[in-house]
């Protein structure tokens, strides 16, 4: 669990920093209604996470020493996993959607998808068992050259989708006609999810025990 969780994380943090520029693209370049979108949708788990986080701060085990460092570096492979999916959803819209990019893989697209995962299908999995699987030191140090190759081959693809959303940036809009609704919901469910949670948090529901004679 504790190596799920920091991939998750590192995931999430990479998906927060790029939808941040995604916003700063699309308010300066594009369509500033649909940046404002962006960033209502981005607060919805931003708050609810940092909620989570403060409720539970008393709870958090840090872990010590070098499985601190581990679970730090595997999750600098879900920063690689957020990046490509960056890349591969930005070339799906710029190809398929809109039409006005082509593929420069030799494999073409979307079988350049194959190529790509078959760097981080096993980078991920030899980083698992160095960080996880093998507790010497050297299998630590071992993991470390493989995150940086994995993290240079993630900013390609960090920056290769940046290109891709401002094909994104130039063409998307948000209609005049759902305009106020979609922003009024979204600034609703920004204000009704914390509260759920923070009802959840102080009534929990009852478990259930089941006695034996």
């Amino acid at each position: 669990m504790g190596s799920l969780k920091s991939l998750a994380q590192g995931f999430l943090v990479a998906t927060g920093l790029v939808w941040i520029f995604n916003i700063v693209a699309l308010v300066r370049g594009g369509d500033a209604w649909l940046g404002l979108a962006y960033l209502l949708v981005l607060l919805i788990p931003a708050t609810s996470i940092l909620y989570l986080k403060l409720k539970n701060l008393s709870n958090t085990v840090t872990p010590d020493g070098v499985a601190k460092w581990r679970t730090v570096l595997f999750a600098f492979q879900g920063v690689a996993l957020a990046f490509w999916s960056y890349d591969l959803l930005t070339t799906f819209y710029a190809i398929d959607i809109t039409g006005l990019a082509i593929e420069l893989n030799p494999l073409g697209w979307p079988l350049g998808i194959l190529g790509a995962f078959a760097f981080y299908g096993p980078s991920l999995l030899f980083s698992y068992v160095l960080l996880f699987r093998l507790k010497e030191n050297i299998s630590f140090y071992a993991a470390i050259p493989l995150t940086m190759i994995s993290m240079s081959m993630s900013l390609m693809n960090l920056f290769a989708g940046a290109q891709n959303f401002q094909v994104f940036v130039h063409t998307a809009t948000l209609a005049a006609n759902v305009r106020f609704e979609l922003l009024a919901v979204t600034a609703a469910l920004n204000l009704v999810i914390p509260i759920v949670l923070t009802r959840r948090m102080m009534h929990p529901k009852p478990q259930l025990s089941i006695k034996t004679a």
